[in-house]
């Protein structure tokens, strides 16, 4: 293909992107699936996401001070992606790892959701103003 096609399709690519982006941010959906683990639906899109009571830094800041990098431990460098619910209520439920099972966890992904298990309470998330229960995807680097 020549330049000038290509340079037109990622410009309609773009266009479209961001017309859908502000169909988007007009329309308040919220997305729900079904969670075979949990055996119950979760939220994955929702009007007004959770939050923790001190935002992002103070978020990491509870994690950072509560953390204990496990003696036993090799070193470890990288993420840890942790997957938990905030329910309706704004409590830290169902916390694991993704992708792993319960015997493949390290001490450092035990330690990540001792601390997770630990977390205060947060702010719930609601769709069409009500709250309701969030899946949330937080990878931590470490």
């Amino acid at each position: 293909m020549n330049k000038a096609v290509l340079l037109f399709l990622q410009l309609c690519m773009f266009s479209s992107c961001d017309a859908q982006h502000k169909v988007n941010s007009t329309t308040q959906i919220c997305n729900q699936e079904y969670d075979s683990t949990l055996q119950r639906w979760v939220y994955t899109t929702v009007d007004k996401m959770p939050e923790f009571e001190k935002g992002e830094v103070g978020l990491l800041e509870f994690f950072k001070k509560n953390f204990r990098y496990p003696e036993n431990q090799d070193f470890f460098q990288g993420s840890i992606n942790l997957v938990f619910i905030v329910d309706n209520k704004g409590l830290v439920t169902n916390g694991h790892i993704l992708k792993k099972s319960k015997a493949e966890l390290t001490l450092v992904d035990k330690e990540a959701l001792r601390v997770l298990s630990n977390m205060p309470r947060w702010k719930a998330g609601s769709c069409e103003g009500r709250k309701v229960p969030v899946r949330i995807f937080w990878p931590v680097r470490l």
